[in-house]
């Protein structure tokens, strides 16, 4: 067969587009959560905030996925709560019943990346103003 360059031009044109226009095979998105740590003293019996913040902020389907977080309570009770992402970061009210270490995991399950999961552990001292008189 004889090939002349117009022709071998034309097909590795070809091959060069084809390259071009072929779906990237994308690596998935490695997230990390950061627990948001808690400011001063949390006492029994009162609300607590507690945030996360993901990184790399997560986007497109990622974007909408919410962190699940499980607060443990001294006594054993476990506590679920969903905390709802904005651009990474979000945040959630929970009451503390009693005075104790607590423990809440933090879980990222994205549908397009690697799932990432966090710790933390806090202490809740007496409330002051939950004495009788």
């Amino acid at each position: 067969m004889n090939f002349t360059r117009g022709t071998l031009a034309v097909a590795a044109l070809a091959g060069a587009a084809s390259l071009a226009l072929a779906p990237v095979a994308t690596a998935s998105t490695i997230y990390q959560i950061n627990p948001t740590p808690l400011i001063g003293t949390v006492y029994a019996n009162n609300l607590v905030t507690l945030g996360a913040l993901v990184t790399p902020t997560p986007a497109s389907g990622d974007g909408t996925s919410p962190v699940l977080l499980e607060i443990t309570e001294p006594d054993g009770d476990v506590n679920t709560r969903t905390i709802p992402l904005t651009f990474g970061l979000g945040t959630v009210a929970t009451r503390t019943h009693e005075a104790g270490r607590y423990t809440a995991v933090f879980t990222f399950d994205p549908p397009n990346g690697t799932p990432a999961e966090a710790t933390m552990e806090f202490d809740v001292v007496p409330s002051p103003f939950s004495g009788s008189s």
